[in-house]
């Protein structure tokens, strides 16, 4: 089963232009995938994407919808339905043209990023080919097909798979389990209003992964009834998994 991974970079590269001011219809173009640039710290290691990750996939024409924020309902166009289009840079990285849908939502995108309050891409893709250099993991072939890019609103988050965490803690030995004093400054901030920082988001998920492994040590040792701590807990990993997905 293939798992999928969400990475964000700064936006590189962009250009708006309204090809047609009597419809709206807006064009944009920007870099969707840096290549060689090295990630924020994702938890004692960082990655990589590798020159060329890019070049299998685009080769068989994947079908890669631009988006808002990841959200489906927020379609901007589509490689399939030749609205948008991928281009490998070798050495730099992918840049997305895209034909943007005459919608509401994309003009106020257009307002958004002319005025610079958007200043971040992000891709959905799958790992094809990896490899760990010390503590960097280096992403040398990625699947793009049933993927998206996407303009995004947070900062530059790298939101990893369980399995991938999984990969790093192989490699580089158990990771430092996530402070509970800093998660719950992060939860205080969460419901008080404010947007959560890369490095909350990132002990908020932190934190997730490792009461998921607690429950699964619980159950592995069938418990007869599931007590109030567990429950507790079952209740606890619901409140953070909703919060890691905003």
């Amino acid at each position: 089963m293939r798992t999928r991974e969400v990475r964000a970079f700064p936006l590189e590269g962009l250009r708006i232009t309204r090809a047609d001011e009597k419809t709206g219809r807006l064009e944009f173009h920007g870099r969707a995938i840096v290549y060689n640039s090295l990630s924020e710290d994702m938890g004692g290691w960082r990655e990589r994407i590798m020159p060329g990750a890019a070049t299998r996939t685009l080769a068989n024409d994947p079908d890669v919808r631009f988006l808002i924020n990841h959200d489906p309902n927020l379609l901007l166009a589509r490689t399939a339905s030749g609205t948008a289009g991928l281009s490998e840079s070798p050495d730099e990285g992918v840049d997305v043209d895209a034909r943007m849908a005459d919608v509401s939502y994309a003009r106020d995108l257009a307002v958004s990023l002319e005025r610079g309050d958007i200043t971040q891409m992000s891709f959905g893709f799958w790992v094809t080919a990896d490899g760990w250099s010390g503590n960097t993991h280096e992403v040398f072939g990625i699947d793009l097909d049933g993927g998206d890019v996407s303009v995004v609103t947070y900062p530059a988050f790298a939101a990893t798979s369980a399995e991938l965490r999984s990969a790093a803690a192989r490699q580089l030995g158990p990771l430092k389990a996530p402070d509970t004093e800093q998660v719950t400054r992060a939860l205080a901030e969460m419901r008080a209003g404010k947007v959560l920082s890369a490095s909350n988001r990132q002990l908020v998920q932190d934190a997730r992964d490792a009461l998921d492994a607690l429950l699964e040590a619980a159950d592995a040792r069938s418990l007869p009834e599931a007590g109030y701590p567990a429950e507790r807990a079952r209740h606890r990993l619901h409140e953070l998994e909703m919060l890691a997905q905003l």
